[in-house]
């Protein structure tokens, strides 16, 4: 590599790695403080906690990656700034992008990092912390997932098998419920083409009753039926564990798949353009930082650079946020919604460079 590169990365990488470091360590501070007396008062031990804090890392390493980017990326070159090297370097005649190319491609090699941390560590490390914390400590029984097309859920003597949970309209699609007895024998089983969660509670639709008793059974067609079942859509927020165990191809299959079928796919459509959005805001966040140091004067400062760097960083989380919730609730389409950040931060950046490179 050569020297300048070099000299350039050794001031940006140290900042970076210590800002992610400085993130982990204060999210588990306040993690810990706020969900240790649940934990001991649930009996838990000293591993389960242990691991419950350590599966959680590669989780807060993807939300502080681009925080890290930002911030190390305006405070390396503010140093170098503020002790006139980079003046020294231009007065020398070497064009500056040769010196800020390495930050950038850092950004772009981090967000690679991302995407593959988000896909491989912390999707499986999810399902570990589902169990220790919902099903452990909030006492909730996990829905069991027989394949990506349909979900199973029982409660007590009462199994449900859903084709398809539209958790956004809280609607059951092709569904049955089995009922049993006390010896776990099926007494009664209700097929509809939909269940919906309704006022008065759950209302299937185009359906089958089917009484067992005493070797006979008794067959009741329906068009409309209101359901008394032990069951609120709180209790099939589990299924919602679906997408996130996915791997995109996956998802990316059952979305289409799903759409085939005339269902919504929205909330998949939302997670598989997340899964590609967050790790693209890495490499973004780092070129802003990029702009935002190279246009600070003199003697803007350390403080001035971590300031600028939260207010970026937080503004940009916030439109990104507000972006996904419209895509979710249909307000948006999904790309539109996700990508918002991106797009206008992005946008934002390309527009300043042109700017600065053209001397205006």
């Amino acid at each position: 590599m050569k020297i300048i590169p070099k000299y350039v990365l050794k001031h940006f990488l140290p900042i970076f790695f210590l800002a992610n470091a400085g993130f982990v360590a204060i999210y588990l501070v306040v993690d810990f403080f706020e969900r240790v007396d649940r934990m001991l008062e649930h009996h838990l031990g000293f591993r389960e906690i242990y691991l419950y804090f350590l599966c959680k890392i590669p989780m807060i390493l993807t939300q502080g990656i681009p925080m890290a980017a930002i911030i190390a990326a305006i405070i390396a070159l503010g140093i170098m700034k503020q002790n006139r090297e980079l003046i020294a370097m231009e007065t020398a005649g070497i064009d500056p992008a040769y010196y800020l190319a390495p930050i950038a491609l850092a950004g772009l090699l981090f967000a690679v990092v991302h995407f593959c941390l988000a896909e491989y560590a912390v999707r499986p490390l999810n399902a570990k912390l589902y169990q220790i914390w919902q099903v452990k400590i909030e006492g909730k029984k996990p829905a069991v997932w027989m394949n990506q097309e349909n979900m199973w859920y029982r409660q007590n003597d009462t199994i449900y098998q859903i084709g398809l949970y539209d958790r956004q309209n809280k609607v059951m699609h092709i569904a049955s419920i089995f009922f049993m007895n006390n010896d776990f024998r099926l007494k009664r089983r209700i097929d509809a083409q939909s269940i919906a969660w309704t006022h008065d509670g759950w209302l299937a639709k185009n359906g089958l009753v089917v009484d067992y008793k005493d070797g006979k059974t008794d067959e009741q067609w329906f068009e409309s039926k209101l359901l008394t079942l032990n069951v609120t859509p709180a209790d099939f927020k589990s299924g919602e564990i679906l997408p996130h165990n996915l791997g995109w191809l996956d998802l990316y299959r059952y979305t289409k798949k799903i759409e085939r079928q005339g269902f919504s796919a929205t909330p998949y459509e939302v997670d598989l353009n997340m899964r590609f959005a967050s790790p693209v805001a890495t490499l973004i966040l780092t070129l802003l930082g990029i702009l935002i140091a190279i246009n600070q004067g003199l003697h803007g400062g350390i403080a001035a650079g971590v300031g600028w760097s939260l207010i970026v960083a937080f503004a940009f989380i916030a439109v990104s946020n507000v972006g996904s919730s419209l895509a979710s609730a249909g307000s948006l389409s999904p790309f539109f919604g996700v990508w918002a950040g991106n797009i206008i931060f992005g946008g934002l950046t390309l527009y300043f460079w042109l700017r600065r490179s053209s001397g205006n």
